[in-house]
């Protein structure tokens, strides 16, 4: 597991004596990847408990073919958790009679909790050796007297008591706690427990050195560089955290030594497959072994099949009882009495609280531990031994031990004795006043220890299945008001007593949970029972030997076993493992005389460690599901696959080297070939490799070998072409089709048996995109980073639509890990991406997500943002997924300013983005779509540069409808001015929201500062600690309301806001000063004259507003506290002003500020709906007006425009001539509307480009052509002057942006 021994100066104390070396166990693993199962074996061992890791460590010396599965993961040394929030996320937690548990079913801490008992046991690699007190004690000789054991057992009593012991103690190395470990004096609670058991002593007339002495330890309290199975050990530093599981390595976990043993001499272990069943295949005379695999979770978990001669459930008591009862209901033929005689093994809880002395009660964090070496010690180290008093019944047998509960349960132990059950005073009259000061000020707990019990219950518990949950409950009702118990609860308090404290018992057992719930519940960690051994089938599960009966006779099923505490036939009273060993090696033995095996005991094979080292280069792994038609002679079906791709080295898979096959694993399903689903071995996977003759052709190739459960194998040969010139260009359809031959036999020279084709549903790519891990790593960022990179090779555009973790460019916390992103609620929505250059060759991004006929409707994102606005996946419904939902063609723009695109660090204007960037998009969106014109949406700085845009005649007829979000043409600022003109000195190139945890000095400085004016010019309620909400603030105003923003938006908002470049700011900053939209050099050319006493009677003006008449929704947060309201008020009235009879809207959120109206976690309930009735009035295309010029005289002044004027400029406000065509009317038209007439002139800019202008004027005399019932006259599409305009869409991103005019004069 690990031979680089490390002594650093964390392995000394403050006085610098080194006194540990450390082993590094990372790099190493047991278990063998998934996709190395096989399809069959000699043997199958199931679980990895004391009963299973000997069973496959035997069977591997007696050189067979062994294959362990087991539930949990792996754990190794430094894996496990010490902090109270990480133990949570690892425990899972089934009640009774409901359907969905917590946790993860592969989660370390496994709590089963039933009406009267609850169950907790580990779950991984080693099973419950994991979290277990490590204690090898002997049952008393009385246990074996009892006649529920087999006679045959009771027979075999001497070898079972020596050989099958001495051969448990050969490896498991039980020992005493050693006097003076590390140079310390007697443990404080071993002193504590010698009180005990004098007071104990005197009250039952005994000596108290022969009830108290220490107990075996499966621990190591040596340092050793190499143990007797090859796997470095260092010795206990008496953490005490034991029971949370060990994490310097010194317990004896059985992945110390049996489990490294069995690997040593060949057996493959595999986790996260959890075994549903077993049924008998009698043609072959072997078994079927089901199972799912946890690896696939985001899919449907289907069973798959491995086959075996011998079958060895070591599952433990409930896992083993479980799967039997599983296996007989799906018709295997077993005893009735599977799940009957369960026993809790006696145990019992208790503590004595605020003694005289101090105890260290609990765990401590290692690193803590090796600086001050003031350790508890071992979980339990001690025992008071009253098993053995000849004139007591074994009714009154028990033991007490003292417990030391891990550090991850330090805050609950805490809190349960100081506020939930203080307990009852032993001593009442003696000291009151000291123990009350001790518990007023908290110290009590330091001076209170955990008393361990285990005694004898009736063993008359069963185990049912849940129908609801599908695992195992105990039905035991009123174990707790058995004799036992109140006789350990009368030792116990006795034991208190002697240390001058309060007893407080079990808080499910005389607690205030019992109170509450009116029974004494019992918590056991040694569930015992449930396949019991016995005579026959009549009386029990399995014989002496563990072999299993067939139904209720004396009959053997042949190859099936359990080797666990599910055979123990009563209550051991006393902790039970040391029992359980011994009854596996018994059962091995047996196993081995019975069929012929020779177990090679003498083997010194120590395991290689080199073969069990992790690969030193990033990995990845991804499951995905294919469905299509499969056509097997003549019949033909629906069929599908679940396949995992795992590859050791990601960057080679990358590299498209050829020799490079990642693995597959998973199942197929073929009806026309086979009824079961067909379990996958022997894949193998090609990424992108090349195709023969083909230029830019890639093949992604599947081959695999394929099982079915009556043992036929086939062989699988898939297929994907892939055409690309680049991978940013891969689309879903190259992707995921896959072209399928099945051959009968284990290669493609057998006969062709079947063919088909498969393909990738949208909803099962997101998935697959979802399931990418990145293996072989610890680091956050190389996850990030390698995930990223794949996810873009992979899927290429798809993958910043669909990618569940950020780029790494974005990662607020380094060291944190990728966050995983919710898939987007899209049903079978494809996006697809257009990359857009606009004439000054800037690249830009439109994402379309066509979920309707409506629209299209183009998104528009602000300043130093980027389209994810409209996707956050922090929400519950975003904008794009609430517009998808209702049948709208959404198109998300990303223009010059995205933080996506490496244009947003250049200095472009607000001008620039009107000129090019816009009509772009909508030109794009109206060539794909064909329709005539569309719906926009822009967000702030969005919105400003739509009517920039607009209002420079570049959009003239293209725009159909606009929704004005949060600001218009009047941008009155709200308190804020200052904060765009920040003196351009602080600018420099621009100014970033971005920042992250491991920033230095002068960074920190920075968000120190932005922190304090932050906070100042905010109210209290809004301060927070996240810096990039700081630097927002300070960069934009207060974007946002903290209460409507959910708790992850606001911890990701890194995510969402990045670098803006002084061009745009500075351009901001004059909008802001002059309180409307202005040229980046602060001239009015977009709202000439707006500021004259009679505006409507300028020709400029009114041919200006000409174009903004189309409808238009205006609408803000009404607590915007970056733009005044009355800045979309004025513009509001200045558009009915100037166009009286046009549908213009104005409506304000109550409760949102500015941005929240878009990522507010609340937004869907409260803002989209009122988007929503103005998009639907709107939602059909329309007819695009054309113009006519004419020839008149120019009454609009010369004007002198920078750049090249013949495609788009603001001379295009006044419809110049050139190229295109498109953008200008008939000649000979006229438009008349809102009472004002439109004439077209011609005329020449001083460059000798032609361009046509309007002159507006009363309608006197003029006529309307166009038909009554033209789309001109309806009260949606009155007349205007903007003709088609060009959306932007952009992926699932989205941000704050101010926007500016086309062009500017000189």
């Amino acid at each position: 597991m690990g031979g680089n021994v490390s002594s650093t100066n964390d392995n000394q104390d403050r006085k610098g004596r080194h006194y540990a070396f450390q082993p590094d166990y990372k790099p190493y693993r047991l278990a063998s990847p998934f996709s190395e199962l096989e399809h069959s074996y000699d043997v199958v061992v199931i679980g990895s408990g004391y009963g299973g890791s000997i069973a496959a460590s035997r069977a591997a010396r007696a050189g067979l073919k062994v294959c362990l599965l087991e539930k949990g993961k792996e754990w190794r040394p430094g894996d496990f958790p010490e902090k109270e929030l990480n133990a949570v996320k690892e425990l899972q937690m089934t009640v009774h009679n409901e359907k969905k548990g917590y946790g993860n079913s592969t989660n370390l801490y496994d709590l089963i909790v039933s009406p009267d008992v609850a169950v907790l046991q580990g779950c991984g690699l080693g099973g419950t050796s994991l979290i277990n007190a490590n204690v090898g004690l002997d049952c008393e000789t009385r246990i074996y007297d009892d006649e529920v054991w087999p006679q045959a057992f009771r027979d075999d009593l001497e070898k079972f008591t020596t050989l099958d012991r001495d051969r448990v103690y050969d490896m498991l190395k039980p020992t005493e706690y050693p006097d003076n470990h590390l140079d310390m004096d007697k443990l404080p609670k071993m002193a504590a427990m010698e009180k005990a058991a004098k007071h104990i002593a005197d009250i039952e007339d005994l000596e108290y050195d022969k009830i108290l002495r220490k107990v075996p330890l499966y621990v190591n309290f040596k340092n050793k560089e190499e143990n007797h199975v090859g796997i470095p050990q260092p010795a206990c530093i008496n953490c005490g955290n034991c029971c949370g599981g060990c994490n310097t390595g010194a317990k004896n976990t059985l992945n110390m030594n049996y489990l490294p043993d069995a690997k040593a001499h060949g057996a493959k272990m595999f986790t996260e497959v959890e075994v549903k069943n077993i049924t008998r295949d009698e043609k072959t005379d072997s078994w079927r072994v089901h199972y799912v695999h946890h690896g696939q979770d985001a899919f449907e978990n289907r069973e798959r099949v491995v086959r075996a001669q011998v079958v060895i459930l070591g599952a433990g008591s409930l896992g083993s009882t479980n799967i039997l009862l599983q296996s007989k209901n799906n018709g295997l033929e077993l005893s009735s009495n599977i799940g009957q005689r369960f026993t809790t093994n006696g145990d019992a809880l208790g503590f004595s609280y605020n003694g005289e002395d101090k105890i260290r009660p609990a765990g401590k964090e290692v690193p803590k531990v090796r600086k001050r070496r003031k350790g508890p010690g071992p979980c339990i180290t001690s025992v008071i031994d009253m098993r053995h008093r000849t004139d007591k019944g074994l009714g009154e047998s028990y033991v007490l031990e003292d417990g030391t509960p891990p550090c991850s349960v330090d805050v609950p132990y805490k809190f349960l004795l100081r506020w939930v059950d203080s307990g009852v005073d032993t001593t009442p009259g003696e000291n009151d006043w000291r123990e009350w000061g001790r518990h007023l000020v908290g110290k009590g707990w330091k001076n209170s220890l955990a008393f361990l019990s285990m005694s004898n219950d009736d063993s008359s518990g069963e185990l049912k299945l849940d129908p609801k949950n599908g695992r195992v409950w105990v039905h035991y009702p009123k174990v707790g008001e058995g004799d036992n118990f109140q006789v350990v609860k009368n030792g116990m308090t006795h034991a208190t007593t002697a240390l001058k404290g309060y007893f407080v018992p079990n808080p499910f057992w005389g607690g205030l949970a019992a109170k509450i719930r009116d029974t004494k519940g019992i918590v056991t960690v040694h569930p015992l029972g449930g396949c019991i051994m016995a005579e026959s089938g009549k009386d029990g599960v399995v014989n002496h030997a563990g072999q299993a009966y067939k139904g209720d006779t004396d009959e053997l099923l042949s190859g099936l076993y359990v080797m666990d505490g599910a055979v123990m036939p009563r209550c051991l009273g006393v902790n039970p493992s040391l029992t359980i060993a011994m009854v596996a090696e018994r059962c091995m033995r047996l196993m081995a005389e019975q069929r012929g095996w020779n177990i090679d005991y003498a083997s010194t094979k120590k395991i290689d460690l080199s073969l069990t080292a992790t690969p030193n280069k990033p990995g990845i792994k991804f499951t995905e599901r294919m469905v299509g038609k499969m056509s097997v002679g003549n019949k033909s079906s629906d069929s599908d696959f679940i396949l995992t791709i795992e590859t050791q080295d990601v960057e080679k898979m990358i590299s498209e080297d050829p020799s490079h096959a990642a693995n597959i694993y998973g199942s197929v399903s073929i009806p026309a070939l086979s009824d079961s689903h067909l379990t996958v071995s022997n894949g193998h996977f090609t990424l992108f490799s090349k195709s023969d003759g083909k230029h830019h052709t890639r093949e992604m190739t599947y081959r695999m070998l394929l099982t079915s459960n009556e043992g036929q194998t086939y062989y699988f040969e898939g297929v994907k072409v892939v055409s690309k010139d680049s991978a940013f260009e891969i689309g879903l359809s190259d992707t995921t089709t896959l072209n399928v031959s099945l051959y009968k036999g284990e290669d493609n020279k057998g006969d062709v048996v079947g063919t088909g084709r498969l393909h990738i549903r949208v909803k099962d790519f997101i998935k697959q995109l979802g399931t990418m891990v990145v293996t072989n790593t610890t680091s956050p960022l190389q996850r990030l980073k390698w995930k990223t990179k794949f996810g873009n090779f992979f899927a290429g555009c798809l993958w910043e639509v669909y990618g569940f973790a950020g780029s790494p460019d974005t990662a607020f916390n380094p060291n944190a890990p990728p966050r995983e992103k919710r898939a987007l609620k899209l049903d079978d929505v494809v996006p697809k991406v257009h990359k857009v250059s606009t004439k000054d060759d800037t690249e830009l991004l439109l994402t379309r997500y066509e979920g309707g006929t409506k629209g299209p409707v183009m998104l528009v994102h602000d300043l130093g943002m980027s389209s994810r606005i409209f996707v956050v996946d922090t929400v519950e419904t975003n904008l794009l997924e609430y517009l998808v939902s209702k049948g709208y063609d959404v198109w998300l723009a990303d223009w010059r300013a995205s933080i996506l695109l490496p244009s947003h660090k250049e200095k472009s204007t607000l001008d620039d983005s009107a000129k090019y960037d816009i009509p772009a998009l909508v030109d794009k969106i109206l060539e794909v779509t064909g329709s005539p014109d569309i719906q926009v949406m822009g967000q702030c700085g969005g919105s400003l540069l739509v009517f920039a845009s607009l209002l420079s005649g570049q959009l003239e007829g293209k725009i159909r409808c606009l929704i004005a979000s949060q600001v218009a043409f009047f941008t009155h600022p709200e308190k804020s001015t200052w904060k765009v003109n920040v003196p351009h000195l602080l600018y420099g190139d621009g100014l970033t929201a971005y920042t992250d945890t491991e920033v230095g000095w002068k960074g920190r400085f920075v968000n120190r500062l932005f922190e304090t004016a932050a906070d100042l010019s905010t109210e209290f309620g809004e301060h927070c600690s996240n810096s990039v909400c700081h630097r927002v603030t300070i960069m934009y105003g207060r974007l946002y309301e903290h209460d409507n923003l959910s708790k992850d938006t606001h911890d990701n908002l890194h995510e969402q806001f990045g670098f803006c470049s002084v061009a745009f700011l500075k351009h901001m900053s004059k909008c802001f000063s002059k309180n409307y939209l202005v040229s980046a050099d602060g001239k009015n050319i977009y709202l000439p004259d707006h500021n004259k006493k009679k505006p409507l009677e300028s020709v400029d003006y009114m041919a200006r507003m000409r174009y903004l008449n189309l409808p238009i929704l205006f609408i803000n947060g009404e607590d915007n506290r970056v733009y005044d309201p009355k800045g979309m008020d004025q513009s509001y009235e200045r558009c009915k002003e100037a166009n009286p009879e046009q549908d213009y809207q104005r409506k304000t959120s109550p409760g949102y500020g500015h941005i929240d109206s878009i990522i507010g976690k609340d937004a869907v309930l409260h803002v989209f709906p009122k988007l929503l009735p103005f998009l639907d009035k709107y939602a059909e295309a329309g007819s695009v007006v054309k113009y006519t010029p004419q020839k008149k005289q120019s009454i609009v002044p010369e004007l002198t425009v920078k750049g090249d004027m013949t495609d788009s400029s603001l001379a295009h406000a006044y419809h110049y001539g050139g190229e295109d065509e498109s953008m200008h009317a008939q000649n000979g038209d006229s438009q008349v509307g809102n009472g004002h007439t439109t004439t077209h002139e011609n005329g020449s800019n001083n460059n000798g480009h032609q361009f046509s202008w309007h002159k507006h004027g009363r309608q006197g005399g003029m006529r309307d052509r166009s038909p009554k019932n033209s789309p001109r006259n309806s009260p949606r599409s009155s007349p205007r002057s903007s003709p088609r305009a060009s959306p932007s869409g952009s992926p699932d991103l989205g941000r704050r942006e101010s926007l500016a005019p086309i062009n500017e004069p000189q």
